[in-house]
């Protein structure tokens, strides 16, 4: 069984949007497991640096 934690994170409105398509598109229950999708594929198959880096760390706010 999983432990789940709340947690509240602040988004773009362009982020919500590209979220709520996918859960649309891949018939996911909710934004909270395309979010909990997108975090286990970062942690298993993608260096952290190539996340974080700053040439990644994009701003969307204009």
């Amino acid at each position: 069984m999983s432990n789940k934690t709340e947690l509240t994170i602040e988004l773009e409105q362009e982020q919500i949007d590209w979220l709520t398509e996918n859960v649309v598109d891949f018939a996911l229950p909710d934004e909270s497991k395309a979010a909990r999708v997108l975090f286990a594929f970062a942690m298993s198959e993608i260096d952290s640096e190539e996340i974080f880096s700053s040439d990644n760390s994009k701003c969307l706010c204009g």
